[in-house]
């Protein structure tokens, strides 16, 4: 009798229309391949109360191991560990007169970007 292996599925990550466009503007500036995409990967903060880290980075193709998500006509990377824990994000683009501007990460749902 063979095991049975658990069904993976895709996290499930949205971007916000500033955010899309923003990122369209980061990689024509950086002139990757067509093969090229966005690299999102979480990280436990400092203990299990903390936030998870979220990164980004401009990527020229996946890795082998990759899941790769595509949002409008962006290509999304996302490594096996960081996968869960993505499910359920949202990254938007936001202007403030206080704290400037940048890339924003929120939760939709689940662990509430805990690590544990």
């Amino acid at each position: 009798m063979s095991e049975t292996q658990p069904q993976l599925t895709a996290p499930r990550i949205l971007l916000s229309g500033t955010a899309l466009e923003k990122v369209r503007e980061m990689l024509e500036e950086a002139d990757l391949p067509d093969e090229g995409g966005l690299r999102l990967s979480a990280r436990p903060g400092a203990g299990c109360s903390a936030p998870l880290q979220y990164d980004m980075v401009l990527d020229e193709a996946p890795d082998s191991d990759d899941t790769v998500l595509t949002v409008g006509n962006l290509r999304l990377f996302v490594d096996p560990r960081s996968a869960w824990s993505l499910d359920g994000l949202l990254v938007d683009y936001v202007t403030s007169p206080v704290m400037g501007e940048g890339f924003a990460f929120r939760r939709q749902q689940g662990n509430r970007g805990r690590a544990c």
